[in-house]
């Protein structure tokens, strides 16, 4: 049995109800912003890969530290700046990058 179909329905779900607007922007050279949907996600950090490690994705080729993500905290909020520090977990369709604010 395929569940490839209802992972994707149960993310598209995720999104719609949970999402904010994101804009991502990594380092140069590939520093064109890319528009996007997030979930905040919060879990202890339980890090399978070495830290530092950058992944490679479809739709985000790389998510390295120092990528910046320009989103609201909740839906509706007023647009904040994040900074990526390292990557928890990598999924089929999901980075869950760690962050921190951005200092202003």
């Amino acid at each position: 049995m395929d569940l490839g179909p209802l992972r994707t329905l149960a993310l598209e779900i995720n999104l719609a109800a949970h999402g904010v607007s994101a804009t991502v922007t990594r380092p140069a050279p590939d520093d064109t912003p890319v528009s996007t949907t997030g979930i905040w996600y919060t879990q202890p950090l339980d890090e399978t890969r070495p830290f530092g490690t950058d992944f490679q994705r479809r739709d985000l080729s790389t998510l390295p530290r120092g990528t910046t993500i320009v989103a609201p905290e909740t839906i509706g909020g007023t647009d904040k700046t994040w900074v990526v520090d390292g990557l928890e977990r990598v999924e089929a369709d999901t980075w869950r990058a760690i962050v921190r604010q951005a200092e202003t």
